[in-house]
């Protein structure tokens, strides 16, 4: 089999991270829209909402085992198929239809999330920390990108073309993934046995657990930020293009300083400190907040959520002894991190509507991101799970 030069592998994985958030980024802004022209119901409108990020939790899960039957490489390919038919055809079905598509979207990018941690350390050993930070980098971009363009697309093309949009860089990283192909996929778990070691090993393992908290706290604060953001601020009198920007804003502000402070946490022996402090920043634009202090707020939480994801990445990637206990604590750590953001992103939009009331919804997000806080410093310690 022909083999190709690294760099292009390097691109499928920057572009392939390009697709991986606006399939779901793109919905809040207009979820209203949505409601409207399907009329929907507040609970099928939260599910709508909750349903990609509850498919990032069981997809997850479901990963190991596809790399074990197909070989990661393969099974990215066979992903962004999926990923690309899905993106191509819900706008077009009905609620029914649309939340399907969501639904294979969803799965499809959950294992694309697993893997690629796998595939950067498998195929580049000695710049994991770089690479993550530029892929994780362009899932935020890509992220605010989607959540900016996503009112004004929907309001001068429909919403269903502004879904649609996303069709053609799905199928531009599909077609640059059969880069992968160049290099045969190795099995992740020759042993019989492997599958449920590793497992045990993550499970019993503290550093696993404080891992899998970070993740999954700092994903439900985004997750419910993104997804009702929007909502909350036109239920203060905001006008819906503003209150896009102000997610577009959230999602862009923390690019930069996100990618500086990943790209450089090899220099750190001890991660402990950086991770809480980055909790607590996010904590800090929560209570802007609930003041209603819109611009201070979402730029400081940016800046907290964009440092946030890549280190808990970065520690998935770093903190696992080999390649295959990589893999499976990714998949443990995405898989049960996304399914407490999708039960969270739910629970936050419906409390908020029932209630009418916003500031309970982000007052409980506080008082998780305390927790993820005191995650975070057990998850940072320079400990390897072997």
């Amino acid at each position: 089999m022909t083999k190709v030069r690294p760099i292009w592998v390097v691109i499928a994985i920057l572009v392939i991270a390009v697709i991986l958030r606006p399939p779901v980024a793109q919905i809040g802004p207009i979820l209203d829209l949505i409601q409207s022209k399907l009329s929907l119901t507040d609970t099928e409108t939260a599910l709508l909402a909750a349903i990609p990020v509850l498919c990032f939790g069981f997809g997850a899960f479901a990963t190991p085992a596809l790399a074990r039957r197909f070989g990661e490489n393969q099974t990215m390919v066979g992903l962004l198929v999926l990923l690309f038919m899905a993106i191509a055809a819900r706008p077009y079905l009905g609620f029914v239809g649309l939340l399907v598509g969501t639904t294979l979207a969803g799965l499809s990018i959950a294992v694309a999330n697993v893997l690629l941690p796998t595939i950067v350390r498998a195929r580049f050993p000695k710049k994991v920390v770089p690479l993550t930070a530029g892929y994780t980098t362009i899932l935020a971009a890509s992220a605010s990108f989607a959540a900016a363009f996503s009112y004004p697309s929907a309001s001068n093309y429909g919403w269903q073309m502004a879904l649609e949009l996303w069709a053609l860089p799905a199928l531009l990283a599909l077609g640059l993934s059969f880069t992968f192909l160049s290099e045969k996929s190795e099995r992740l778990v020759p042993e019989t046995d492997g599958h449920a070691g590793d497992f045990k090993l993550i499970s019993r393992s503290p550093i696993a657990w404080s891992i899998i908290g970070l993740f999954g706290i700092q994903s439900l604060g985004f997750y419910a930020l993104l997804a009702w953001l929007p909502n909350f601020a036109i239920d203060s009198g905001m006008n819906p293009s503003d209150a896009g920007a102000l997610l577009s804003l959230m999602t862009v502000v923390g690019v930069p300083v996100g990618l500086i402070l990943s790209s450089n946490f090899g220099r750190f022996k001890n991660l402990a400190p950086v991770g809480a402090l980055i909790s607590m920043v996010t904590i800090a634009g929560m209570v802007l907040l609930l003041l209603h202090l819109w611009v201070p707020a979402v730029i400081v939480i940016g800046i907290g959520q964009a440092s946030s994801f890549p280190l808990s990445l970065s520690l998935i990637s770093t903190r696992a002894g080999s390649g295959r206990l990589t893999t499976m604590l990714s998949s443990v750590s995405q898989g049960v991190g996304y399914l407490l953001a999708a039960s969270g992103t739910f629970l936050f939009g419906w409390l908020a509507k029932v209630t009418g009331n916003w500031q309970i919804s982000v007052s409980g997000l506080i008082a998780l991101t305390a927790v993820q806080v005191v995650a975070a410093w057990f998850a940072g310690r320079p400990k390897v799970i072997q």
